[in-house]
């Protein structure tokens, strides 16, 4: 999808939100996008990176996806890369 960032509001605060709003239902579709491919149906989510810090981020989300969301023990965005980096998955022989 092209992304549509006009009109844009005079407020930079709704801006951010109908761009934070428009994020949440992305992933929801991604999320319901696995469930129809066969993936089991998500019940909660963890979050890391910086959004993982944001409140008012994680409430929008909890409130789109219908799902609660948590703030994950490891924040680091490259942590679960690193984790299978380190258990070797995705490695061809």
């Amino acid at each position: 999808m092209m992304p549509r960032l006009h009109p844009r509001p005079e407020s930079e605060v709704e801006y951010l939100h109908g761009i934070l709003e428009s994020i949440a239902r992305i992933e929801a579709k991604g999320y319901e996008l696995l469930k129809e491919l066969g993936a089991t149906e998500v019940e909660e989510v963890f979050t890391a990176g910086g959004g993982a810090k944001n409140q008012v981020w994680i409430k929008i989300r909890e409130r789109v996806l219908g799902l609660p969301v948590h703030r994950a023990l490891q924040t680091e965005a490259a942590y679960g890369a690193a984790l299978l980096a380190l258990k070797g998955v995705g490695l061809q022989n």
